[in-house]
């Protein structure tokens, strides 16, 4: 399972690297253009609003289990993997679906909402387009704490009973390090089996083959000691 970032963007028939590496591994790759996702138009872009960790997670959900009806996926044998709200994905995935995948890859990922929110008003201030943009994406406007902390993985690493591997740039400067280095915390105070990479230099888009080539050699061994 590969959901794509954004969330408004999509997959497009195009050479995708990502993709293109595992299916040359001979996985099957599943990349849903969930709900939120650009590209189909205006009403499917609002249906993702304040859906992060609910109905958007609910269609990946329903896209793994229509591949396995149909005989495409094998249910044991699936990992989740994103890159930044495609990394949240992954993290929610194996939160709040703890029996649906065997391990989870999250790549400069998304693990606390809040956390997140809060980085927004303090970096482009509390009247921004910015600040405004991300809450009504994430929350659509419903900044109740219970709400957050319901779909911030950080606060259900109790659920998780698969491997999580957490890959983040060092210099990342739209998901911001310490995203990943507090799940890997809390996983590890949990007891929970996680690794983590820290990528030299890295930012948030893998923009350089030496990152590349780091992060997907570990995403390899990983997937192949966990599938």
């Amino acid at each position: 399972m590969l959901p794509h970032g954004g969330p408004e963007a999509y997959d497009r028939l195009a050479f995708d690297w990502q993709a293109q590496y595992f299916a040359s591994q001979g996985y099957l790759v599943i990349q849903p253009q969930f709900r939120g996702s650009s590209g189909f138009g205006i009403r499917h872009v609002m249906l993702g609003e304040g859906q992060w960790g609910l109905k958007m997670q609910d269609d990946l959900t329903d896209t793994l289990m229509a591949m396995v009806n149909e005989g495409y996926a094998d249910q044991s044998r699936v990992c989740i993997v994103g890159s930044s709200y495609g990394g949240y994905a992954a993290l929610a995935g194996v939160t709040y679906e703890p029996d649906l995948y065997q391990c989870a890859v999250s790549i400069n990922g998304v693990a606390d909402v809040n956390m997140m929110l809060k980085d927004d008003k303090k970096a482009y201030g509390a009247e921004s387009s910015t600040y405004a943009y991300w809450q009504r994406v994430s929350t659509k406007g419903n900044m109740d704490d219970k709400h957050l902390e319901k779909i911030s993985p950080i606060n259900h690493v109790d659920n998780i009973n698969v491997p999580v591997l957490l890959v983040h740039g060092e210099r990342d400067s739209i998901v911001p390090l310490k995203q990943s280095e507090e799940m890997y915390e809390k996983l590890v105070d949990a007891r929970k089996p996680v690794e983590l990479v820290v990528l030299d230099e890295g930012d948030h888009y893998l923009s350089t083959y030496k990152n590349r080539l780091e992060a997907w050699r570990k995403v390899d061994s990983f997937i192949k000691k966990h599938l």
